[in-house]
């Protein structure tokens, strides 16, 4: 079979087992040392690590944040929590979920992705979202309870634009959530 066109419209082929690995930068530079240190030390002190914003919530198709979290309680409780900020949000239990969800409303204004699934973990889904044109720019933040340097670096390895460790309050969800969205 040949790979998935990444400029087809079916969000689907994304989680599809026949469609290649993305290739993953596997030694980071000096510069992604440098913000996966400071990215430690943001996460024990807030709870969060904000790399880069590639975009901002009215350039979104559909203007929504998607959870994607196989512990379906705690990405409710996140989606209830931004809601109350006044975002939009939307859950998806899975990467196939989440492209079930966005071949059905487009690509979202920023995903929070849980590293832990499943099936397709986070950083395979992200790495395969960076390989597809129409979500190559997506923002995305790690949301997840792998807090150490390691993660944080392939995080940023893969195209992360943030991190945010769990447990986290909900004031420093939606303070990462802002930042990467209102840069």
């Amino acid at each position: 079979m040949n790979a998935p066109d990444p400029t087809d419209l079916d969000f689907t082929l994304l989680t599809e087992e026949s469609s290649p690995p993305a290739p993953v930068r596997e030694i980071p530079t000096p510069l992604d040392e440098q913000e996966s240190l400071i990215g430690e030390q943001a996460l024990g002190t807030e709870g969060f690590h904000v790399i880069a914003a590639r975009r901002g919530l009215a350039s979104a198709p559909n203007g929504v944040v998607l959870v994607v979290d196989d512990d379906l309680p705690t990405a409710e409780l996140a989606a209830r929590v931004l809601r109350r900020a006044g975002f939009s949000a939307a859950v998806a239990g899975s990467p196939k979920d989440a492209a079930r969800h966005m071949n059905e409303l487009g690509p979202p204004a920023l995903i929070l992705l849980d590293i832990e699934m499943p099936g397709m973990n986070g950083f395979e889904f992200l790495g395969r979202m960076r390989q597809n044109r129409r979500l190559k720019d997506t923002p995305v933040i790690l949301f997840t309870a792998l807090a150490e340097r390691r993660h944080v670096v392939r995080g940023l390895l893969a195209g992360a634009d943030g991190y945010v460790a769990k447990p986290i309050t909900g004031t420093a969800l939606v303070a990462a959530v802002k930042t990467v969205l209102n840069p």
